[in-house]
């Protein structure tokens, strides 16, 4: 976004260089000056309200654990018009679906580490309930930008069925123009 002379800010609850604020450090040769970094929790922005006209939840809105709350808290900070952006986010058709994935992933947890993943809660999953709730709640339109990612991987739906496993996640891009 910075290359394309927009000023973004990042927020995070890890400081690491993989997937933390440090893993910032790998854009900034390429950029004129660093973005701003802050550590916050995404329930708690430290920012004026109506600072932003876009809010991008990268990888991390399942990690909420009230998405209702968290949207607000977005959307206290967006101007109006704005947009917000839900992007690599798991999403399931069915909720027992994504149910049946946090106790898969909890065990295999537990199996190798000897006690379960579910110590820092968060939701972990988004539905079409999940997400019709925000746009009753907020008075928002969802446009969907349904991604691909190959063959392979657009089979993956057809295998599980056959399989008789669960429906796997998909990684949509979630999208609203947030009302004046």
């Amino acid at each position: 976004m910075a290359l394309r002379g927009h000023r973004p800010v990042a927020v995070d609850l890890l400081e690491n260089d993989s997937d933390g604020m440090g893993a910032a450090k790998h854009y900034f040769s390429s950029l004129p000056a660093p973005f701003p970094r802050f550590l916050a929790e995404m329930d708690r922005l430290p920012f004026a309200s109506v600072q932003f006209d876009v809010i991008v939840f990268n990888a991390s809105f399942h990690y909420s654990v009230d998405y209702v709350r968290t949207f607000g808290e977005a959307l206290r900070c967006l101007r109006s018009p704005g947009y917000i952006v839900i992007a690599d986010s798991p999403f399931y058709k069915r909720d027992e679906s994504g149910r049946t994935m946090l106790e898969e992933k909890h065990a295999a947890f537990e199996r190798r580490f000897g006690f379960r993943s579910d110590s820092i809660p968060s939701l972990e999953y988004l539905t079409p309930t999940s997400l019709n709730q925000l746009a009753k709640t907020f008075s928002l339109q969802w446009n969907v930008v349904k991604t691909w990612y190959g063959f392979k991987w657009a089979m993956r739906p057809i295998k599980a069925r056959l399989l008789r496993r669960r429906e796997p996640s998909r990684f949509h891009l979630f999208w609203a123009r947030v009302p004046q």
